[in-house]
């Protein structure tokens, strides 16, 4: 038996080959500017439906028969859309499956709670009618108003009632997780399709560009060459075009200079914002590749009471303050080699040991977190309550870090060795550096620290802290 007679002979092989051809053909009807979005919405609508099929045979085995008759509903919805999808029909079909979404996030809301997070998909889609250019506006404006108006009903009227069927604390937080995630990957493939539509139009506006500077450079060696035939009955043109020609290379040479300056100055922001070997990479590549760093210490820093401070400050107050304190940590933390990652209200994250390795990585972040402590007990000697108090919590281990966005981009890190570097800035105390067990491996012969035993960590358990107390 040969293999396509095999293939053709198996329902479920017909039924694979179906779903590539789905993905991999386009119909005739569907119009050559309207091929992109007509995959990236199959492909939405296919998932959608694969998704709501998942938790129908979830609720279905927690007994949930309303949600489960709504994902047999929602499915349909999605089956109707692909059909007038392929037919053409686009907007039609988007319209069909964003208010399927709304609509069935309004319910899951109101019959499962918020806890569930079904909310988040709302905001998460609310950029899909703007990846069609070409379809009618105001539909497109009605579609996201709809998703504003639904996700505002939810959060005023429906955050905080209780829901009509009460799931599990592990399905709660498996639903909301979930949910998270999807949204978090929804909005990725937003980012990506529009990241290549800017590229593809870069691209075109780059070839116009060499096109008109050919036309015009061709145009100027004509114009020349026709001065140099008739130079000796118009010698006095051929003058005066020798000077408009010289005048053109000294705008050439300021433009230039010009471009040269703003691209330094380019250059120069971009540095500000993310480590050199990143910012390279960058400029080289166009996008810089997450990477893992197995051996690196995190530095956390919080200032204590913020909040009431705060509140006895005005706003250039409070800014001016936070401005010295955060401009003081930069220098001494540029001493050692730290590289800061952000500011996330009063708090302050760095790291040593990246992007270039540093094998005194965990030395370098305690000696930075004892001046940067030093630096505090200062300022509170000489300005009192106009200043804040500051604790800080290390430790040491292994991160990945890249960039997230495509608009204010910024470098940043993610893993377990972030979150224990907050927990022990969380149970650190004012005016002291607490750093974890695997930190004071690291520095034990540098500094001299006091063993606080094993302190509780939200969602850590029992962890060994150290206060260091001074460098040897």
């Amino acid at each position: 038996m040969s293999l396509k007679k095999l293939i053709l002979d198996n329902a479920l092989a017909r039924i694979i080959i179906r779903i590539l051809l789905h993905f991999d053909t386009v119909p005739a009807a569907i119009d050559l500017h309207n091929y992109r979005f007509y995959i990236i919405s199959n492909v939405g609508y296919t998932v959608a439906w694969i998704i709501h099929f998942t938790w129908l045979v979830i609720f279905f085995n927690l007994g949930q028969h309303t949600m489960t008759a709504l994902q047999l509903a929602s499915i349909a919805c999605h089956v109707v859309a692909i059909t007038l999808n392929r037919r053409g029909h686009h907007l039609t079909a988007m319209v069909v499956g964003m208010l399927e979404v709304i609509g069935h996030q309004l319910l899951a809301v109101k019959l499962l709670g918020w806890g569930a997070g079904f909310q988040y998909i709302i905001p998460a889609i609310v950029l899909f009618p703007f990846l069609n250019s070409h379809g009618n506006k105001i539909i497109k404006v009605f579609l996201v108003l709809c998703c504003v108006t639904s996700y505002l009903g939810l959060e005023l009227f429906l955050k905080n009632t209780t829901p009509i069927y009460q799931l599990t604390s592990f399905a709660l937080q498996a639903f909301n997780y979930s949910n998270i995630v999807f949204c978090f990957g929804l909005i990725t493939i937003w980012g990506i399709y529009i990241t290549i539509a800017i590229q593809r139009s870069e691209a075109v506006l780059i070839e116009k560009n060499k096109e008109l500077f050919a036309a015009e450079k061709a145009k100027e060696k004509a114009e020349l060459q026709r001065l140099i035939e008739v130079k000796d009955r118009d010698a006095e043109i051929y003058r005066l075009r020798n000077v408009e020609l010289k005048n053109s290379n000294d705008e050439i040479l300021l433009r230039n200079k010009i471009i040269e300056q703003e691209k330094k100055r380019s250059d120069d922001l971009l540095l500000n914002i993310l480590p050199m070997e990143v910012a390279e990479e960058l400029k080289d590549k166009g996008s810089a590749a997450a990477k893992h760093f197995d051996h690196v210490t995190v530095m956390f820093t919080d200032f204590v009471g913020f909040t009431k401070i705060s509140e006895q400050m005005d706003a250039q107050q409070l800014i001016d303050e936070l401005d010295a304190c955060f401009k003081g940590f930069d220098g001494i933390i540029g001493k050692y080699n730290i590289e800061k990652i952000k500011t996330i209200g009063d708090a302050y994250l760095a790291v040593a040991g990246l992007p270039t390795a540093d094998p005194e990585h965990a030395k370098h972040v305690v000696n930075a977190a004892l001046e940067i402590v030093a630096l505090m007990d200062k300022r509170r000697k000489t300005l009192g309550d106009k200043t804040f108090q500051l604790r800080v919590g290390v430790h040491s281990g292994s991160v990945v870090a890249g960039i997230v966005g495509i608009k204010k981009f910024a470098y940043d890190i993610w893993g377990d060795t972030v979150n224990v570097a907050a927990r022990m800035e969380q149970n650190s105390l004012p005016g002291r550096v607490n750093i974890s067990g695997a930190t004071y491996e690291l520095v034990k012969d540098d500094f001299d620290c006091e063993y606080r035993g094993q302190i509780h960590a939200k969602n850590k358990g029992e962890m060994d802290m150290y206060f260091v107390t001074a460098a040897r």
